[in-house]
């Protein structure tokens, strides 16, 4: 990583970003970001708020189980009430699926008009296998790659079974931008996920303690994912 990337990225405020399906929501979702901002923080850096982006429903051209957005939206904007952390609804706003580079640009285009600061930098928070997904042929275009970790760096949460750190040391691109990538240790594991709560919503079972009441409440009056029997 050339030293005028590095300079860029220490010199302004950070916007965390976490993308996905939130299909639901979970109290490791929220987790996630608390942990990365947690970890930027003890180096001294300004994190200046925190976003989850819900894809927009041509993704469920991939993921049939997908709900439609309206509701993903909701129950976003809901998990995140009265916290540090936002939904963003660009994303899920335009006209189709956009790309993770071309989205990071606008929420941090977006995000530098809103605060007024414009050396802010967004960084994508995610898991080690979106990571270690660089190396999926065809998934990613390598152009994209160079942006995303070039322009905005990513910070890695390592999970059970994964070694972010070999990936990087083997990976050109990740090595060549390893300065802007943070890899951080969660010291409290969980199997929790979107999959695990649908799977309780189908069979009638509560979703306490696992996704906030306000979450439990809105999936429960609408009988979401009662059909995934």
């Amino acid at each position: 990583m050339d030293q005028t990337t590095a300079e860029m990225n220490r010199s302004g405020p950070i916007l965390l970003v976490l993308m996905g399906s939130f299909n639901p929501p979970h109290l490791a979702h929220l987790r996630l970001l608390e942990m990365a901002r947690d970890h930027l923080l003890q180096q001294s850096l300004h994190v200046i708020g925190g976003v989850m982006s819900p894809v927009h429903d041509d993704y469920k051209k991939h993921k049939k189980s997908l709900i439609d957005y309206p509701h993903r939206r909701a129950m976003v904007e809901l998990a995140t009430q009265n916290t540090w952390i936002k939904c963003s609804t660009w994303e899920g706003g335009q006209s189709t699926w956009t790309p993770t580079r071309q989205t990071l640009e606008a929420l941090q285009e977006q995000a530098r008009a809103e605060y007024n600061e414009p050396n802010l930098v967004v960084k994508l928070v995610c898991g080690a296998d979106l990571l270690e997904s660089f190396n999926v042929p065809g998934l990613w275009k390598w152009e994209d790659i160079e942006k995303i970790l070039g322009n905005h760096g990513v910070i890695v949460s390592r999970r059970p079974g994964s070694n972010p750190d070999q990936f990087v040391f083997k990976h050109d691109l990740c090595y060549k931008h390893r300065n802007n990538i943070r890899i951080v240790y969660e010291p409290v594991t969980s199997d929790l996920s979107s999959t695990v709560l649908r799977t309780l919503a189908a069979r009638n079972c509560s979703l306490r303690f696992l996704t906030p009441d306000s979450v439990c409440d809105y999936i429960s009056e609408r009988k979401l994912y009662c059909s995934e029997q």
